[in-house]
């Protein structure tokens, strides 16, 4: 598993892309990340999540995740370590608004104007890092440390993945068959979960916001990425377990999926 570490104590980097770029991977340090804009598929711990502008995710250490963009998106990725907010934690409520990293859902869901407040403090956290001021790190504690009040306030964090409990079924279907490519195609899908072949993409593109394809295609690529980093094992080999004719397919789809060939993303990204 590629593992992403923070250097310092504090961080915030954009995403801004037609398609994600990495690996399955995890991180040793806390994120919060906000859609700017787009649409898609959040993966974490294996649990599909759709976003859109405006949506929030919370990640504690060691979770594992990856995209699937629906279109082009922008993120804003706010990494920080527990230390960051030293001088919060001695208040006992401040370290109760950190357990909330720990719930099992990783989406935020704000309704009315707590969702609008948050926001509006992300983009001055975004705003703020752009800035040189004397008050530019407590501005962004602060703001941050309202954005898990109001989180914790509004929800607890009681948020649901893809909500039909059919289109989960559906999703977990493809992850534990992604490498049985006969098993994926619409007519047997359709047949597995007794929808009509003429209804079963518009049904999955409508849950999902990506049609059926380009989803088996996406997932089976980021898979293939990590495996590329973290195994031994050759393209054709890959190309074989997931269904490709022969290696020069699959290079082709690893390029235009990641904008690069394999060999320069495994060079790219080290294990």
């Amino acid at each position: 598993m590629h593992i992403r570490n923070l250097s310092q104590k504090f961080e915030i980097s954009f995403v801004i892309k037609d398609s994600w770029h990495l690996p399955v991977h995890k991180h040793t340090h806390y994120e919060l990340q906000f859609i700017i804009r787009g649409s898609g598929q959040h993966i974490i711990n294996d649990q599909t999540y759709n976003y859109k502008k405006g949506d929030l995710f919370i990640l504690p250490p060691q979770d594992t995740h990856f995209f699937i963009f629906n279109e082009r998106t922008a993120i804003g990725v706010i990494k920080f370590h527990e230390g960051f907010f030293e001088d919060f934690l001695q208040d006992a409520d401040f370290k109760q608004l950190l357990t909330r990293f720990s719930s099992p859902n990783r989406k935020v869901n704000l309704s009315g104007s707590n969702r609008e407040q948050v926001i509006k403090l992300m983009e001055l956290v975004i705003s703020e890092h752009r800035k040189v001021t004397a008050y530019q790190n407590f501005i962004i504690k602060s703001s941050l440390a309202l954005v898990l009040a109001l989180m914790s306030k509004d929800s607890e964090l009681n948020v649901v993945p893809l909500k039909e409990e059919k289109i989960q079924t559906i999703l977990n279907f493809i992850d534990q068959h992604i490498t049985e490519k006969r098993l994926l195609s619409i007519p047997k899908m359709a047949e597995q979960f007794n929808i009509s072949k003429a209804y079963f993409n518009q049904y999955f593109t409508k849950a999902t916001g990506s049609t059926f394809k380009k989803y088996v295609q996406t997932y089976a690529l980021n898979l293939i990425a990590h495996q590329l980093v973290h195994r031994d094992k050759t393209l054709s080999e890959m190309a074989y377990e997931y269904g490709y004719s022969d290696e020069s397919h699959l290079s082709n789809a690893f390029k235009a999926h990641f904008g690069v060939s394999p060999s320069a993303f495994k060079k790219a990204n080290p294990a």
